[in-house]
């Protein structure tokens, strides 16, 4: 079976390679090195000798002529041993479990083009049932067709997950040949001492950000070696200090975007615009930015001071990619715009696509990421409030986040706009209702058609957070702000532009200024409550409320406005 990754496009095929060969040679090269380094010097010693005379003089000759090359060839076997032992470990880590996950990716592959192809006749076989067939049967091959297509997203994630392991490890040791080549080339070595080595394999190995904040401040004098040689680690670390994150990946991306037309898409779109977002004009820092271990690029920005007392998180929603990451940072900077506040664009995830939405595969895949970032966040806030606000499917991911833990890792608000339904897990659900749980607020436009289809359709995130206990609920329909100035219906679904179907359009967003939902976002981030009030002055009625009272502007059941 030839395959190749779906990600990055890597053939699925096995790194060639001996750690123990490698190891050898190694060592052969160090004996040389050693073996040349006598020679040397006692090639000195013979250049030191005392006397007089031509026969000393002659000596003295030989041995100049002998130890002068041998400082190049020594430092050239030194460099071999150095390069080579720095792959040799890489290609232990990274080539060797690559290699061992190919027969089980081949399988895992096989399984899911047998499922999809079950899931296709099952859907095919419910399709003519419900069209022809009776009642009870229509239903049992409803039922058949839900097994199948379970049995088949099950599938799907068994063998996204190997290919985003084997990708992960295959980008590492790739990257790791090209230092090694560059080393060879350069004649400079990257190599780490002993107590560089072990400082990065005690970052690697911390339990949680927490602790990676305290290995790294207790060990100033090895961090600036981990920064230069291993930016694309040190720059997504969480519990790494942000502005270190910041700077490390700000190198990284302008090396990136020097050569931004050599570039392929998707990775020139996503490196433009992250571009403009650093640009001092926006003020934004690049405080993680990962190429290769998920399906998309991931990154997060922050604006603002990184020593704020206040820090809002945004999350995204469905279609989020980072192409399309300034419209969250413009609404990032409007919600601190005249304070001492600071706000972050968090595309840390993979978010679905369309037919990925009812699923909870991509919360469940995007939740850890987002809980380590939100306990990195809280390590470092000191006595900071942490707001997070999420869009859509941002906030499925969210609450899986936040609610993996009775204390909310740290979250003081929790903030939704347009949710396509919290997790019905209960442990989930228990947690995000405890008395240390954040305070949650809901708000869901009138005008949105998808939100409550999402919710209907989901699986396995069917809650409307308005629904918990103690939740706030706050309005995004229009109304006027507290000097009386109107305020702009949410018209749909999206957060910035756009409304429910194509060919409509019309201003407003949940997250763009001079809504009603963002007025209420940035009052509950400023002050803990919202800043209009349900029903209030200037307030329209929308498309549920129209059909729910059969006066839909189209007459009964259209989608019109």
């Amino acid at each position: 079976m030839s395959l190749t990754s779906p990600n990055r496009g890597y053939p699925l095929e096995r790194i060639e390679g001996n750690d123990g060969s490698m190891a050898t040679w190694v060592g052969t090269f160090d004996l040389i090195a050693e073996a040349l380094g006598d020679l040397r010097d006692t090639a000195q010693r013979v250049m030191d000798l005392p006397g007089v005379g031509d026969a000393i003089t002659r000596v003295r000759g030989d041995a100049q002529a002998i130890a002068s090359p041998l400082r190049e060839t020594i430092s050239e076997a030194e460099l071999l041993a150095s390069v080579l032992s720095t792959y040799a470990d890489a290609f232990s880590a990274s080539a060797v479990p690559a290699n061992r996950l190919i027969e089980d990716i081949e399988g895992a592959h096989a399984s899911w083009v047998s499922a999809q192809h079950e899931a296709e006749q099952a859907g095919l076989a419910a399709l003519w049932s419900s069209r022809s067939g009776p009642e009870a049967d229509a239903d049992a091959a409803n039922e058949d067709a839900r097994e199948a297509m379970s049995a088949a997203d099950g599938a799907q994630q068994v063998v996204d997950e190997l290919w985003h392991t084997w990708e992960a490890l295959y980008s590492s040791w790739d990257e790791a040949y090209d230092r090694a080549m560059s080393s060879l080339v350069s004649g400079v070595a990257t190599v780490l001492t002993n107590d560089e080595r072990f400082l990065l394999d005690q970052l690697l190995a911390a339990d949680g950000p927490a602790a990676v904040l305290k290995l790294w401040n207790d060990n100033p004098a090895l961090r600036g070696a981990l920064a230069e040689q291993y930016p694309d680690i040190i720059g997504n670390l969480d519990g790494i200090p942000f502005d270190v994150r910041a700077e490390v990946n700000f190198r990284r991306l302008t090396e990136l975007y020097s050569r931004l037309e050599t570039l392929a898409e998707p990775l020139k779109s996503d490196v433009a615009a992250l571009w403009d977002e650093v640009d001092p004009s926006r003020g934004g820092k690049l405080i993680s930015f990962d190429l290769n271990g998920s399906e998309q690029t991931t990154a997060a920005i922050w604006y603002g001071p990184f020593d704020a007392s206040n820090v809002s998180t945004l999350v995204p929603g469905m279609l989020s990619k980072v192409d399309k990451i300034g419209e969250f940072g413009k609404s990032a900077r409007d919600l601190i715009d005249n304070t001492d506040d600071a706000a972050i664009a968090w595309f840390g995830y993979d978010s679905p696509e369309v037919p990925e939405e009812p699923s909870m595969i991509r919360a469940q895949n995007g939740a850890p990421a987002l809980r380590s970032f939100l306990l990195s966040l809280d390590a470092q806030a000191g006595d900071r409030t942490i707001n997070v606000i999420a869009h859509s499917y941002g906030s499925t991911t969210a609450a899986l986040a936040i609610g993996s833990s009775p204390e909310g890792l740290g979250v003081d608000r929790f903030i939704t706009v347009g949710s396509a339904g919290l997790p019905d897990d209960e442990a989930i659900l228990d947690n995000l209702q405890s008395p240390e749980a954040p305070r949650i607020y809901a708000t869901l436009s009138d005008n949105d058609f998808w939100a409550p289809i999402g919710k209907l359709t989901g699986w396995g995130h069917h809650t409307d957070p308005s629904g918990l206990d103690g939740v706030t609920t706050f309005e995004s329909d229009g109304g006027v702000d507290a000097d009386g100035r109107p305020l702009l219906p949410t018209p749909g679904h999206s957060a910035h532009t756009g409304v429910n179907f194509p060919g409509q359009s019309a201003p407003g967003g949940y997250l763009l200024a001079g809504s009603e939902s963002f007025y209420n976002v940035r009052q509950i981030v400023l002050v803990g409550e919202p800043g209009t009030e349900s029903g209030g002055e200037g307030s329209a009625k929308g498309y549920w409320e129209r059909v729910a009272e059969g006066l839909s502007s189209s007459g009964g059941y259209g989608f019109g406005y």
